[in-house]
């Protein structure tokens, strides 16, 4: 469950991330109340798991984490009231605070949660890229694709936004693949000799070894190829085409995603 609470902590954060980038005027009141929704039902879940399985997320900062989740959920609740009575400036104040939060909750038990099984150099700096990378992924995949859906909810929408959402989510995948690459790097330097080789265990054809190269196809060629694609056709304004494409890019990223939780707890290397 371990995989599960850090990747509703992760889709929580970077959701977040993306509600500054559009004016509340310009999409109205249900596009936010939607997001904000998602928010509330993956830190609900992240709440649920706390509670019901006994992860001891936050390891010794158990006090940090903790009020940092309540702060969260309290901010997020504030937020969709904030929507509701369409206060824009008091909702981009509730969002931060519950993107702070949430944040805050999220590296916390990362940091926890992921052992050191193996040697890697500057593993923390690379546990924090490596999930900070995430999560903008994981969010701006996701909600760039609600925002596609809202185009074809509410026709005539200008498609400024789509080609701004579109650029910045290719962004977020190179800047993902970055961080991967960034980590097999650190990798590599480790003397051959030590066992376990973190290099070793992630590209061997057996064993972690294939959900490593599962992961690199599902969670950053396939976002990169859909990524470039989406871009085009918001740039064309066919956003059907758009939206579709992006669909596919999410459950990509999901399962890139998730893999990649699963290999960097097992492993103990950020990727």
């Amino acid at each position: 469950m371990a995989v599960f609470f850090l990747f509703l902590l992760s889709l929580s954060v970077g959701c977040l991330t993306t509600q500054f980038w559009v004016p509340g005027p310009d999409f109205g009141r249900g596009y936010f109340q939607m997001n904000a929704l998602v928010v509330l039902g993956l830190l609900g879940l992240a709440v649920a798991v706390w509670f019901l399985y006994p992860l001891a997320p936050f390891g010794t900062h158990e006090d940090l984490g903790s009020t940092a989740m309540w702060i969260a959920v309290a901010a997020a609740f504030v937020y969709y009231g904030t929507i509701w009575r369409e206060a824009w400036g008091a909702s981009h104040w509730a969002a931060a605070v519950a993107l702070t939060a949430t944040a805050i909750a999220f590296f916390a038990a990362g940091h926890a949660l992921v052992g050191s099984p193996t040697p890697l150099p500057h593993r923390d700096l690379l546990l924090t890229v490596n999930l900070g990378a995430s999560a903008l992924l994981l969010g701006w995949s996701l909600v760039t694709m609600l925002l596609g859906h809202w185009y074809l909810v509410v026709p005539g929408l200008r498609f400024r936004h789509l080609v701004i959402f579109c650029q910045v989510l290719l962004g977020t995948v190179f800047l993902r693949i970055l961080a991967v690459g960034l980590s097999m790097g650190a990798a590599a330097t480790v003397d051959p000799l030590v066992e376990p080789h973190p290099l070793r265990i992630l590209i061997g054809l057996s064993g972690h070894g294939m959900f490593f190269w599962f992961r690199l196809l599902w969670g950053l060629a396939i976002p990169l190829l859909l990524a470039v694609m989406s871009l085009s056709c918001a740039r064309r304004r066919a956003n059907q085409s758009a939206t579709g494409i992006l669909y596919v890019l999410v459950m990509g990223s999901l399962i890139g995603e998730i893999t990649a939780l699963y290999l960097t707890l097992i492993t103990g290397v950020p990727v």
